[in-house]
């Protein structure tokens, strides 16, 4: 591993199963843009959930063959892979910068510490870095990205996300309560079923068609018990 001069580094979840796709990117770009042979490349993954500073995450070890002098340039698709937020990605790119590591950031076009890049190379990489345009840029997709990993990791574990359909009420901590409307919601899938029409059954119930619709539509969350 030691011998291997550029690494694609991905994180993921396992919910939003995206590191196909990563590496997919990174590994496209390596090979058309950077003309590099793909068996000369060393990917490294983590989870999101792993902790980035523990000895057996891929985080960890491209950080530390860095330290080794064995790494010379690493991609990665966007930079939520890497950092938290803007403060956390200039300190971690400047660690790498200052380990001799070029930075690619795929998504954003961005070479940091490239010498072989004629148009942002450098300290020009720095600039860019720290420009405004793309410092904000940069900032709204990490935490798009972040939230996107959040939703899909709740969802895994069986949680709700967003507004309780009608019959439920939310108790905290992503799970569905049934409130005083759910009985409401079982006569209505019953009556649906029975052949009357969401028009009638909306009336005798006092509630709007497209509430009926959502019912009908996930009726599998009322019967689930």
């Amino acid at each position: 591993m030691v011998s291997k001069t550029t690494a694609i580094y991905i994180r993921d979840t396992e919910a939003t199963g995206s590191e196909d796709r990563q590496l997919e990117t990174a590994l496209d770009y390596a090979t058309t843009v950077l003309d590099l042979d793909p068996a000369e490349i060393l990917v490294l993954s983590d989870t999101a959930l792993r902790a980035r500073n523990t000895s057996s995450s891929g985080d960890q070890k491209l950080f530390d063959l860095a330290a080794e002098g064995a790494i010379g340039r690493v991609i990665v698709r966007d930079a939520s892979r890497i950092a938290m937020n803007m403060r956390d990605l200039y300190d971690r790119v400047t660690q790498l910068v200052e380990c001799g590591v070029a930075v690619h950031i795929v998504e954003s076009g961005l070479r940091i510490n490239d010498p072989e890049s004629e148009s942002d190379g450098g300290e020009k990489g720095h600039t860019m870095l720290r420009a405004l345009g793309v410092a904000a840029e940069l900032e709204t997709a990490m935490n798009s990205r972040r939230t996107k990993e959040g939703i899909a990791a709740a969802r895994a574990e069986g949680k709700h996300v967003g507004r309780p359909p009608f019959g439920f009420d939310s108790d905290g901590n992503g799970n569905l309560v049934p409130n005083e409307d759910y009985e409401t919601a079982l006569a209505v899938i019953t009556e649906i079923e029975t052949g009357e029409s969401k028009r009638a059954v909306a009336h005798r119930a006092d509630i709007t068609r497209a509430t009926v619709r959502n019912i009908v539509d996930r009726k599998e969350i009322y019967r689930s018990d």
